[in-house]
């Protein structure tokens, strides 16, 4: 897998840490941080088995090679009743709380919702991503919904079984990422911003991203972004959490 390295000589000023007072949720975290104007990202690094295995898959695109902050990303719907808690989410999640069902019908696409996230324990790394004012909330909807319905685009399920199948460890299956097979919710996610004109992780391509991806474009592609004149992305991280390296 190739990724290619931004020219910024420094991070991007208008994504920044904002820590999570001890006691409070991820959603009591998400309240001070939020926005009803632009196109929101969620991501999320968490604690248990299967998402340490995905946090430890997407080392290989870290200069140090540690593990990363994060392991799984979903869009982030608008809320109509002001309960944030209730607020949707368009994820393909290796453990959604729903089960699987049927995920050919919807391209592998699941509708959860913020208050699946809500535990600081279970997730403890946390951040929010706003994507320019061109994008528009309502056209993204409009293309997650094109997204469900064109396999053909991209096949979702078949990077669900891919990595359902590291996951779980089954037989012999290797990293994903190494063959250029990116995490499925990240992958729905390049395909319906590149659909709206944003490049959302510059630096690597589209079919092989994963979370990882997008945290270091919201860091480090901000110049790129400008130079586009897309506007960067901008938002609020908090990553209290590292998984040990020796």
């Amino acid at each position: 897998m190739y990724t290619l390295s931004s020219k910024a000589k420094s991070v991007n000023k208008g994504f920044n840490e904002s820590r999570r007072a001890r006691g409070k949720t991820n959603i009591d975290w998400l309240r001070s941080h939020w926005r009803d104007d632009r196109a929101g990202i969620l991501l999320v690094g968490g604690t248990d088995l299967i998402h340490f295995r995905l946090r430890f898959a997407q080392s290989h695109l870290r200069d140090d090679l540690t593990p990363s902050h994060w392991s799984h990303v979903a869009l982030l719907g608008q809320s109509d009743d002001g309960n944030l808690a209730l607020a949707p989410l368009y994820e393909i999640s290796l453990t959604p709380a729903g089960g699987f069902g049927f995920p050919a019908a919807s391209n592998g696409v699941q509708n959860g919702t913020l208050e699946e996230y809500a535990d600081a324990k279970s997730f403890p790394n946390v951040a929010i991503l706003y994507l320019p004012a061109f994008v528009e909330p309502g056209k993204l909807m409009a293309a997650v919904k094109r997204f469900q319905q064109q396999r053909i685009v991209l096949d979702a399920v078949q990077l669900l079984l891919v990595w359902l199948g590291y996951a779980w460890g089954a037989g012999r299956a290797g990293n994903p990422l190494l063959d250029g097979i990116g995490m499925p919710s990240a992958a729905m996610l390049e395909t319906v911003t590149g659909a709206e004109g944003f490049d959302l992780t510059p630096g690597l391509e589209s079919r092989a991203s994963c979370p990882e991806a997008v945290w270091q474009s919201a860091r480090w592609w901000h110049e790129y972004h400008k130079e586009h004149k897309e506007g960067p992305i901008t938002g609020t991280f908090y990553t209290p959490h590292r998984l040990p390296t020796r």
